[in-house]
């Protein structure tokens, strides 16, 4: 790197003699600039780029001290050297004061101002090496500030979804790291929004971009309204959490009827239909299992929309039934991921407990009814028939092994073989369940579109059957009516003389603008282009 150098003296030849007289080839300086005055200097430094100025101190107008002086202020990583016939002290002072690189004394031998300017320049070098570190470390903070929003959504996903461990020493370093407030043994509040509906008929990204503005208002109404710091999350089926990090500021708080206003708000401005469950006090290391509760509660709603649920007046199990049933969501997870292995070790480590706790013939009855509740839950979810899964015996179990840790463990072991060999000889299919809701929308192409008719249909929670249709077929359920009613539409256009009103009416759009619209979307062609170039009639 070549650097630049400026000498100020208001005598000529003391200049001359500094430029003639040092060996330039041993120095790295690549321009050498010349000034006569603190003016001159400041034109030069303003329109050239200088690392080093040689400077005398005695000079008209203003003197050396002067122009160091407004070189710190204009110019603080200059390196500054003092070449002057002042001995006096207090030069050297405020030379030093005003951090003077080196302070030489006319008459000076060549090679010891040669030595001063080449140590100046190593002075320079080490300067522009910070300057080009502290720029990088700028840049790379900037982006990282920028990013961290994301980055803080990824962590909570990796907790919720069992790619990060909850341990307490991974989870201090990680909140650091994020510069998150809170601790390890830290208490949060879960808040799970669930869009039921939406009031007009969006695209998935459509949908995608109104959720995005959900989640900016829910951060609007339980964050910043009320001063409380958390952060609003999706996780990967398109759920939205509130992480609440100060539930106390909550506590003092109306919170039902804040999440209610919530609700109002994003029904009249963002054109959907959304509940709320709200949890309750938990420790940090228990957000799993809080998610699960809230999910439970979302799944048993099938009867009221637009609500504001609270897990705390919902939870009417006894801790005995809540200890039995906390470990079959792990279970699933792996049993679904094909993690055989790990699932029965934590089959292994459950019934140990259950030996060393003394269980009795209630306990292991709560078990069974628990474990066959959830896994015909889970059969369901996935559209799988249970006759389909095993024999009908296998199911069976005999009152000797609710008398025995060691059978029912054998029998519950079994029963997840049978169901992970099923899983992975059949792979993944079209549920039952989206077969049906597909069957129907055929159906009833005609009629007015209907979340809520359809998730009736097959028994479901409208929000769950949404994301179930997704996960299934990759569409929305409206992208897929859309697309179901546009190809009828194809049909009939290519096989029939139907007016054009008559058939968007005959799909299910009585405006027949609307219809227009979709059509060429969809096809790139209005109606009545593609009759004529595709009718066959």
């Amino acid at each position: 790197m070549g650097f630049n150098l400026l000498i100020v003296d208001d005598e000529e030849i003391a200049i001359r003699g500094i430029v003639k007289g040092i060996k330039w080839e041993e120095l790295p300086y690549e321009n050498i600039y010349t000034a006569m005055d603190a003016d001159e200097a400041q034109d030069i430094m303003r329109a050239k780029k200088v690392h080093v100025v040689l400077s005398d101190i005695d000079m008209p107008n203003q003197n050396g001290l002067e122009l160091l002086e407004w070189i710190n202020e204009q110019f603080p990583h200059c390196v500054t050297l003092f070449l002057t016939g002042h001995a006096d002290f207090k030069y050297a002072q405020q030379a030093v004061q005003l951090s003077s690189f080196n302070y030489l004394l006319k008459p000076i031998d060549h090679r010891q101002l040669q030595l001063a300017l080449q140590e100046a320049c190593e002075k320079a070098a080490e300067i522009a090496s910070f300057d080009s570190i502290r720029a990088t470390y700028n840049q790379f903070y900037q982006q990282w500030q920028l990013e961290r929003p994301l980055l803080i959504e990824r962590f909570w996903q990796d907790l919720i979804h069992y790619r990060q461990s909850l341990a307490s020493a991974y989870l201090d370093s990680a909140l650091k790291n994020y510069n998150l407030p809170l601790q390890s043994d830290s208490h949060i509040m879960l808040i799970q929004i669930s869009i039921e509906q939406w009031k007009e008929e969006w695209s998935a990204r459509d949908e995608e971009i109104m959720t995005y503005a959900i989640k900016n208002v829910a951060e609007e109404f339980f964050l910043k309204n009320t001063e409380t710091k958390g952060h609003c999350i999706q996780d990967g089926h398109g759920i939205l959490y509130l992480i609440i990090y100060e539930p106390q500021q909550l506590a003092s708080r109306d919170i039902e009827q804040l999440g209610q206003s919530f609700i109002e708000h994003c029904r009249e401005y963002l054109h959907c239909y959304l509940s709320c469950y709200i949890g309750k006090d938990i420790p940090l290391a228990s957000i799993r299992e809080g998610i699960r509760a809230l999910l439970q509660i979302e799944r048993q709603n099938v009867a009221e929309s637009c609500t504001v649920q609270l897990e705390q007046s919902l939870s009417q199990r006894t801790e005995s039934a809540i200890a039995a049933m906390v470990h079959f969501p792990d279970w699933l997870v792996m049993l679904e991921t094909g993690k055989m292995t790990q699932l029965n070790y934590q089959i292994d480590v459950y019934f140990d407990k259950l030996l060393q706790a003394k269980v009795g013939y209630h306990e292991l009855a709560a078990f069974y009814f628990g474990f066959m509740n959830a896994i015909l839950q889970w059969l369901q979810s996935k559209g799988i028939n249970s006759t389909d899964v095993m024999q009908e015996q296998s199911w069976d179990l005999k009152e000797g092994n609710l008398k025995s840790l060691v059978r029912l463990k054998s029998w519950t072991s079994m029963i997840c073989q049978q169901i992970s060999s099923y899983i992975d000889a059949e792979g993944k299919q079209v549920s039952s369940v989206v077969d049906k809701v597909r069957q129907y929308m055929l159906a009833h192409l005609d009629e007015e579109f209907s979340r809520e008719k359809l998730a009736a249909q097959v028994y479901l929670n409208p929000a769950y059957l949404s994301r179930l249709f997704r996960r299934e077929t990759g569409l929305s359920l409206t992208d897929y009516m859309v697309k179901l009613r546009m190809n009828k539409a194809k049909e009939q256009l290519e096989s029939s003389n139907l007016k054009v009103s008559d058939i968007a009416y005959l799909v299910g759009y009585a405006n027949f603008s609307h219809f227009s619209k979709l059509f060429k979307k969809t096809t790139g062609l209005t109606p009545q282009e593609y009759r004529k170039m595709y009718g066959k009639v």
